[in-house]
């Protein structure tokens, strides 16, 4: 009995199935290496803290925070407060090497549009050198969202950062800049610089020195077109580094433009306000000589006016801008005013307080309000400290 031959058709047929035998094995083997590259980048990569949390606040000795609480328990709490916070915002980019806190979600067809803020993501960098500790991966995560910070360059400044991004398009729209934000992207810069002294994938005085002069002139041409951002104590932080008569010029200017909105407004304040409210706290806190005293009457009686509405922080005082974020800003300034607020009714309404799903700004303002309560802030105080060192 002869053997059968091979038809063309035949040998046509075994090619293809051998092909596609092949391509499947190979996607298996890219499959595979993509999974395990993504496990290695999600590993946390250990790095020493200089400062690590807790540090003792250097307004702890002037300012006795009394609450029935003392300052170790207030201090778990808020480590726990920060677990919860990078468990529910903080997302990886598209390609593993960013990071950034998820914002408000949109309809845009038949798709939801995820976005992020750069105001939130400046605190979210600023909140990471705070909470750093020994061994964990908190500059990892620091680099990672600057990353992202980076990736999204504004419309206006290409120094500086879109105020808002979409996280999960190819290619995100440039739009202008958020100047309050970039304040506090430096601070967190700085605050990177005490706690590690470096940074492993960028220059860490390159890009502060970018940035600063990014904002200086942004800063420059938004005066003239009457915007405001009223920050005493970022600039002072940032004045330490970049010396201008400009920084000072600007804080009195926009203290100026404060003052109406301070006399006339009731009730939780808005989202500008708010942040100046927090900016006019922290710099009481930290700097109680910078120009505090000449602020805190108008200031301590526009607190007065919050702080009569004890309606729940759900809810929104404006569009993208919470009642817990606006109640969060009022918190540094509260602890300033004797017989004021109860100190143990602020950190109750914090440590209770439920931030929504889509809320990352008003988590953030949170934590930053239960770290003065929790006697941790430490950035910007000893200004030796800020001296430039070589990024590693």
């Amino acid at each position: 009995m002869q053997p059968q031959s091979l038809t063309p058709q035949d040998a046509t047929g075994l090619l293809s199935l051998i092909g596609l035998i092949a391509l499947f094995v190979g996607l298996l083997i890219l499959t595979h290496r993509t999974q395990l590259k993504r496990k290695l980048q999600a590993q946390p990569n250990p790095s020493p803290a200089m400062k690590p949390f807790p540090q003792a606040s250097n307004y702890s000795q002037q300012l006795l925070i009394s609450t029935q609480l003392p300052p170790a328990e207030r201090q778990a709490t808020l480590h726990q407060a920060f677990e919860d916070w990078q468990a529910a915002y903080l997302l990886r980019g598209l390609d593993g090497q960013t990071e950034f806190l998820r914002g408000e979600t949109y309809k845009r067809g038949l798709r939801y549009q995820l976005t992020s803020t750069s105001l939130a993501q400046g605190l979210g960098l600023f909140i990471q050198a705070q909470m750093a500790q020994n061994g964990d991966d908190s500059r990892g995560r620091f680099e990672r969202m600057l990353a992202y910070l980076l990736a999204h360059p504004a419309q206006d400044q290409p120094a500086l950062s879109s105020w808002l991004s979409m996280p999960d398009l190819p290619t995100s729209p440039r739009l202008e800049s958020d100047l309050h934000a970039e304040a506090w992207i430096l601070a967190a810069l700085l605050a990177a610089r005490q706690q590690w002294g470096g940074l492993q994938r960028f220059d860490l005085d390159q890009i502060f020195q970018q940035r600063s002069q990014a904002l200086l002139e942004a800063l420059n041409t938004n005066s003239e077109n009457g915007t405001e951002i009223f920050s005493p104590l970022l600039f002072n932080i940032i004045s330490q580094q970049v010396p201008d008569p400009f920084w000072q010029t600007q804080t009195e200017v926009e203290w100026n433009k404060l003052i109406p909105h301070l006399r006339e407004n009731n009730g939780l304040p808005g989202r500008q306000e708010a942040l100046n409210l927090l900016q006019i706290g922290l710099d009481g806190l930290l700097f109680p000589d910078n120009g505090f005293a000449e602020r805190a009457d108008l200031a301590f009686s526009r607190l007065k006016r919050a702080f009569s509405d004890q309606e729940a922080l759900e809810g929104d005082i404006e569009e993208g801008f919470s009642r817990l974020a606006s109640f969060s800003c009022c918190v540094p300034l509260a602890l300033l005013v004797e017989n004021g607020e109860d100190p143990d009714q602020l950190w109750s309404r914090l440590n209770q307080a439920q931030p929504g799903k889509q809320d990352s700004l008003g988590a953030s303002l949170r934590l930053v309000a239960m770290m003065c309560m929790a006697e941790t802030l430490w950035v910007g105080r000893n200004g030796k400290e800020l001296s430039p060192t070589t990024s590693e």
